[in-house]
């Protein structure tokens, strides 16, 4: 049997744990006010997926898949104007692997770091 949370519109009360059957009807009376205004609250638990249900998260889904090509297009513009980082100096040339510069006598490392070669 679920357990359902309810709440008044009027006071703002809250009826919290309350066990009933899904068949059963929903509590509209609240014991703060009197009035006819209890809602029941959507909470988390494996009852609380009902189908056609919108919440924040379903409402999300639906514009995104709505809006998938505006998404994809202002993601892409960020990725334009954001400047890109240059590489240090030092990593302008590397192409070998720290054991091939170690293999390397000590003449030929000073000419891999000051040209390059």
């Amino acid at each position: 049997m679920p357990i359902y949370d309810y709440e008044c519109k009027n006071c703002g009360a809250e009826v919290s744990d309350v066990f009933q059957k899904v068949t059963e009807p929903e509590l509209t009376k609240c014991h703060v006010c009197n009035q006819d205004a209890l809602y029941r609250v959507v909470t988390g638990g494996i009852h609380s997926f009902m189908a056609g249900s919108n919440t924040v998260g379903s409402i999300a889904d639906k514009n995104t898949k709505a809006n998938k090509n505006k998404i994809n297009e202002m993601e892409a513009m960020k990725k334009e104007l954001t400047p890109k980082k240059k590489a240090p100096w030092y990593q302008k040339h590397a192409s070998k692997t720290n054991q091939e510069i170690n293999k390397m006598t000590p003449s030929q490392q000073k000419r891999y770091i000051m040209e390059g070669k």
